[in-house]
């Protein structure tokens, strides 16, 4: 029997979160035709053992870190995985590599190998606080040491800040260096209108094995940026919106929503390093969150191998950013290396979870 299909695993009813992105991805390969979607095969977790007798490659689209959040689908996804091993059947993103994604393991990882990441240190109980602030330093954040999400964080500057912390909501949790990327660019002599000198930022892009897209820039009066925060949100508003059809506020937008596309168009900063963070994690394909720094090199905060990625009509801002074909444009490049990858094409190399 030619073994030509793709089986991807992915969390049974009630057994896991659910992100947009796989459902987003599959009507993407139905809308243009791509005969990678006859392909594939989809198993969920919790309906017995997949027959893999047609299977050549495997793709494990679970939660992380899996095994801290999800034991039992953990243990079903690592005897699929063996059983693919043993069969000499090709995997991505191993269970073992997607439970080595707590904050404060990956942040060890990456600084094992040398990767410009934010230290941290892990927080089992209270007591331990303390001790992993003088490790890490001020400032710091706090956080979940096993969530993507932006909520909850905590930043602390100072000795008096942590007597009112309550790490009940928390634990476990992680203290992270928290770097001010905006400072940098103001030592460095950036211009004052700059959108990196004037707010702070993040990056995402994808990486998949030896190959990376970017995939947003967004920039926030706030240290800790994500979607909910982020002038993109705050433009979005209708009282923003209705405020530009007279002039108001449009210079920055535009400012904003240039840098963004042509972030987007172009390889990313820090390539290398992106690419050398999934490696070492043992991942195949991962989103990196990460800063630009006024020197040319980056700082990376988190990898999230589950990561969001919606229809592009769901996007912020979606028409004003063309998100509709950057998204497909996205979909388009994940697919295509998942087509390299089972085509067995030496340009892409299988990184051991390991």
């Amino acid at each position: 029997m030619t073994k030509s299909n793709i089986l991807v695993v992915a969390h049974g009813e009630k057994r896991g979160r659910c992100v947009p992105t796989g459902d987003a991805f599959l009507r993407r390969l139905a809308t243009t035709d791509n005969p990678l979607l006859v392909d594939m095969r989809l198993h969920r977790t919790g309906t017995g053992k997949p027959d893999l007798s047609d299977i050549s490659l495997v793709i494990f689209w679970l939660g992380d870190p899996l095994k801290q959040k999800y034991p039992e689908c953990y243990l079903e996804a690592l005897e699929i995985a063996k059983a693919a091993q043993d069969a000499g059947i090709k995997i991505v993103n191993h269970p073992d590599a997607l439970s080595l994604t707590t904050k404060s393991r990956q942040a060890r990882i990456w600084q094992e190998h040398d990767v410009p990441a934010a230290k941290a240190v892990a927080v089992q109980s209270p007591s331990e606080l303390n001790s992993a602030i003088e490790k890490v330093g001020f400032p710091c954040l706090i956080r979940s040491d096993q969530e993507h999400a932006q909520r909850n964080v905590i930043q602390v500057d100072s000795k008096s800040d942590v007597e009112r912390i309550t790490l009940d909501d928390l634990l476990p949790a992680v203290v992270l260096k928290c770097h001010d990327v905006r400072e940098e660019y103001r030592r460095a002599g950036w211009d004052a209108d700059s959108l990196f000198y004037r707010f702070h930022h993040k990056a995402r892009a994808i990486v998949f094995q030896d190959r990376v897209i970017g995939s947003h820039l967004f920039f926030s009066k706030d240290r800790i940026v994500g979607l909910s925060n982020s002038l993109f949100a705050r433009e979005e508003r209708p009282r923003r919106n209705f405020a530009r059809r007279f002039g108001y506020h449009r210079q920055l937008l535009d400012e904003m929503i240039a840098v963004d596309k042509q972030y987007f168009s172009e390889v990313p900063q820090g390539h290398d390093d992106l690419v050398r963070a999934v490696s070492v994690m043992g991942l195949d394909f991962a989103a990196l969150d990460y800063s630009l720094r006024p020197d040319g090199s980056i700082l990376i905060w988190e990898a999230n191998p589950y990561f969001h990625l919606p229809d592009g009509r769901k996007s912020v801002l979606s028409a004003e950013r063309d998100a509709v074909a950057r998204v497909n444009k996205s979909f388009d490049w994940i697919a295509e290396n998942f087509a390299r990858l089972k085509a067995d094409k030496p340009a892409l190399t299988i990184v051991s979870s390991q």
